[in-house]
């Protein structure tokens, strides 16, 4: 979900690009620049796509995603599939002879152990959440990607066998489980109750870590003992984080400028829309790979008793008032799709439910209902944000369309990521705030189940029994395409409440050097990263 490096360690970072480098092998580095920040390298704690993209090349799962195919392929496992008609029970057996980057064997009780902690430290979170004796800065709030493990019963082991036994049918759990909620890490190195932050990891993917400074850069070196779907990686990788400068310049900004001067040799990040639209595919000198990206913008509210923003009539004013043309012309000039459903363009069930909703909106009649419902104008709201290209500007936009008309009284404030991601899964999130979301797996199901259901994903406290109900639906079919007339209605009705509004989907631009190949397959709409893609010639 987002987008970093101040303008003084840029030349640092250079500079130590030969000191930081590991000598294990002789090929050169290939440098990648990314806007995407991992909030951690732990898959039990982290829930944001920078840290799913480092974690598919670090770690393993049962299963994956291979280049032109978004159907779930065994990695870790020789074999996975349902054990019976009606999706409750999913089984999967264990390579043999896997090992993890120290050396130990992987086990199917490792695996166990995977799935197990995530639930165990969203137990946890929930528990300190409750606790009123325990200081609020002090409750464990590291729920990771528990939310998509919402159908997971319980986890066991028979021989080289994995168990899983869902609360329900659930077709999409073959997606979970290839995604970074489905890692495996090293159970005699990890704790079941602590996510793992002292910038090391154990893993057994396609690339070992030798070097990490959080939110500036990793050194990975190809893992010669991986053994799985992928092929295995030739090239060492430095991966470039870029965020904003203390003095304001923005991660995009800088990104751009590494570009312009050579300092990387695969830009896979955010870069300013008017860099964009400069550049030419068809340049020699370069590389270029485009195609509609499975990350969206929205706009979240609280919807907590209590909350200014509680009421479903007020958020579908600001979802009325919300100008998405405004925003991807003059903001992005035109970088970015304007969207008008949480399912983005490219997966089933795709829509556009909030243009048929309030296009014929007049803001003078919706000034007159919400003072006939008691409503004093305009409402005061806290509009919350973090990192993304334009960000300000488009924060600023924002402000301006929601109270343009006399009907909101919009607060905005600008906050680093570290402490943007916390504050929205705390127990008191912000009134609202834009952020981005990144599809966890490849199916419209993982902008549905996830966002609108029991997951909660974006921990909006909004719930609907009867779009539960049309989501447990759509997990009963496994002919995923035969679910998209359901998914439509789910999102017809969620536009109506409008707890979390579609701003634009984003177009993913990779470009890289000319003697670089593979960024065509370095990224699709599932979240693995194939850093084992890139090759330098």
């Amino acid at each position: 979900m987002g987008i970093g490096l101040a303008v003084v360690l840029v030349v640092g970072a250079i500079g130590g690009w030969m000191f930081f480098r590991s000598d294990g092998g002789d090929k050169e580095p290939i440098v990648v620049g990314s806007t995407s920040t991992p909030s951690m390298l732990d898959p039990g704690g982290a829930y944001d796509a920078g840290a799913a993209m480092m974690v598919s090349n670090l770690y393993q799962s049962l299963l994956t995603y291979v280049p032109g195919n978004e159907q779930p392929v065994p990695d870790a496992a020789e074999a996975c599939d349902f054990d019976n008609d009606d999706l409750t029970v999913f089984r999967c057996t264990l390579r043999e002879d896997l090992t993890f980057s120290t050396g130990r064997l992987m086990t199917p009780a490792d695996v166990k152990f995977s799935y197990d902690r995530i639930l165990a430290m969203a137990e946890r979170a929930e528990q300190d959440e409750a606790d009123d004796s325990i200081p609020a800065e002090e409750k464990f709030n590291y729920a990771g990607p528990s939310s998509l493990l919402a159908s997971l019963e319980s986890v066991t082991v028979d021989g080289r066998d994995i168990v899983f036994q869902l609360n329900q049918p659930d077709a999409t759990f073959p997606f979970i489980v290839a995604g970074s909620a489905g890692a495996i890490v090293d159970s005699e190195s990890y704790e079941e109750l602590e996510p793992r932050d002292d910038g090391s990891v154990v893993g057994s993917g396609p690339y070992t870590l030798t070097a990490y400074e959080p939110t500036e850069y990793a050194e990975l070196e190809p893992n010669p003992d991986y053994r799985g779907a992928n092929e295995r990686a030739e090239f060492p990788i430095r991966v470039r984080w870029f965020t904003e400068a203390e003095d304001g310049t923005a991660a995009d900004q800088l990104l751009a400028r590494a570009w312009e001067d050579g300092e990387v040799d695969v830009n896979d990040g955010k870069m300013p829309p008017e860099v964009l639209a400069e550049i030419n595919p068809a340049d020699p000198d370069h590389r270029f790979s485009e195609s509609a990206a499975s990350s969206i913008r929205v706009m979240g509210f609280n919807t907590r008793e209590g909350a200014p923003m509680a009421d479903d009539a007020l958020r579908s004013a600001a979802a009325a008032m919300l100008d998405r043309e405004a925003i991807t012309r003059h903001v992005h000039e035109n970088a970015v799709e304007a969207l008008y459903s949480l399912i983005p363009v490219g997966f089933a069930g795709h829509g556009t439910p909030y243009y048929d909703q309030y296009r014929d909106t007049d803001p003078e009649e919706l000034r007159d209902e919400l003072e006939a419902a008691g409503y004093e104008l305009p409402v005061p709201f806290d509009l919350a944000y973090s990192r993304g290209v334009q960000n300000h500007e488009e924060a600023e936009v924002i402000t301006r369309q929601l109270e343009a008309d006399g009907l909101f009284d919009v607060t905005t404030t600008y906050y680093d990521w570290s402490e943007f991601i916390p504050q929205i899964y705390s127990s008191a999130p912000f009134d609202a705030y834009v952020v981005g979301w990144v599809a966890d797996y490849p199916d419209p199901a993982a902008f549905t189940d996830v966002l609108l259901g029991e997951g909660d994903g974006l921990n909006t406290g909004y719930s609907d029994a009867e779009i539960n109900d049309l989501i447990a639906q759509t997990r009963n079919e496994p002919d995923r395409g035969l679910a998209a007339d359901r998914f439509k209605h789910i999102h017809e009705l969620a536009s109506e409440a409008a707890s979390i509004v579609p701003i634009f989907q984003d177009k993913r631009i990779t470009l890289s050097a000319e003697d670089i190949t593979g960024i065509q397959h370095l990224s699709s709409s599932s979240t693995v990263w194939r850093l084992w893609e890139l090759r330098r010639i």
